[in-house]
């Protein structure tokens, strides 16, 4: 035996699923050899996914997007029953798994469309609530309500029936960035495109 990957081929071969034999046999030559055989058919087969990211290759024309973000999300809604094509639709998606209300976002946001069709805006955000932050944590909080309105606003392009609160969720996210220009503007900060030129008179 070359590997387990080799293996679980070989014992693959062994049986056709949809044939009239879909159950097989296998066995070993040699005694010695029936310890790994058992260990082969104990072992997870390799995530065929993760193998093609790991050995895929591309001309120097061309790079592979970073595939970790999707598959974080993959991992999350593959058990949902949501179709093949919203599951696509989630997985390339402007989600920052790395954040944790962003990703609690996405999370909650599949789970509501999975069940119902229908994903209400105010079933996890209360629109008034927004204000300036006052101390760097809730800039970073308020950077991430912000994340989870774009990605929002991104699904009910998409999804537009099942995410109709469009207006609603661009509107507080432009809140969203206002409030973040004025704490920024207050620690010194300026917006570059908010600047006014004032000319100088002749004396």
């Amino acid at each position: 035996m070359e590997g387990i990957g080799h293996s679980n081929m070989i014992l693959g071969r062994a049986g056709r699923y949809g044939s009239k034999y879909p159950m097989g046999e296998v066995t070993c030559l040699g005694a010695e050899d029936l310890p790994f055989l058992h260990s082969s058919l104990k072992s997870a087969s390799l995530t065929l996914q993760e193998d093609f990211i790991e050995n895929a290759k591309l001309s120097q024309n061309y790079f592979f997007t970073n595939c970790e973000e999707i598959l974080k999300v993959a991992a999350i809604v593959d058990e949902l029953p949501l179709s093949l094509q919203d599951k696509y639709l989630f997985c390339t998606s402007p989600v920052d798994m790395t954040d944790e209300i962003s990703s609690q976002g996405l999370t909650q946001f599949a789970e509501n469309n999975a069940k119902k069709c229908l994903v209400r805006l105010k079933e996890i955000f209360s629109p008034g609530s927004l204000q300036v932050p006052k101390t760097h944590f809730a800039l970073k909080e308020l950077e991430s309500i912000h994340k989870v309105l774009e990605l929002y606003v991104w699904l009910s392009f998409r999804l537009d029936e099942s995410f109709p609160d469009h207006e609603l969720a661009s509107s507080q996210k432009a809140i969203c960035s206002m409030l973040i220009e004025e704490y920024l503007e207050r620690l010194g900060f300026q917006n570059p495109t908010s600047r006014t030129w004032i000319g100088r008179g002749k004396s």
